[in-house]
């Protein structure tokens, strides 16, 4: 997991071709204006999903992980919690299907929780168990966040 700043994402350059790749179309693309919906950067490999909901209480989200992308999560406007930890320990709910496999929630909170706000980037690794879209305190707000798939190369 990194957790960091939009303005600082290019530190991170070199880790992966299709990393970099992602990086570059970030800093220079009006990716705040998307509407909603999936969007092509490089064919599968690289794709946007912008997307607008209300955040959840925690309760009602689940902890997730994908095998075949890493996340770059953004927001682009409200704010929500990620909770992040590594995915060792948890049970199925979901097994896995096109990407992504969900969690029960754990009896005990073993986890970092990221404060996503407008310039806040969340980069989630396979490895990096991750439950999105928590409200605040519980109480839901408007958030739109746009979440970049990176294949793994």
């Amino acid at each position: 997991m990194i957790a960091a700043n939009l303005k600082d994402i290019a530190r991170y350059k070199g880790l992966g071709e299709n990393l970099d790749e992602a990086i570059d179309w970030l800093l220079g693309s009006d990716w705040k204006a998307l509407p909603d919906g999936k969007h092509a950067i490089d064919g599968e490999r690289i794709f946007a999903i912008a997307q607008h909901y209300p955040s959840t209480p925690v309760v009602h989200c689940r902890f997730e992980t994908h095998r075949r992308y890493i996340d770059i999560q953004m927001m682009a406007s409200g704010a929500e919690l990620i909770d992040v930890r590594i995915v060792d320990g948890l049970t199925v709910q979901d097994p896995y299907s096109p990407d992504i496999e969900l969690y029960r929630n754990p009896e005990t909170g073993s986890y970092h929780s990221l404060l996503m706000v407008p310039g806040a980037i969340a980069i989630l690794f396979p490895e990096d168990a991750h439950r999105p879209c928590v409200a605040i305190a519980d109480v839901p707000i408007a958030v739109h966040k746009v979440v970049v798939k990176v294949e793994i190369s």
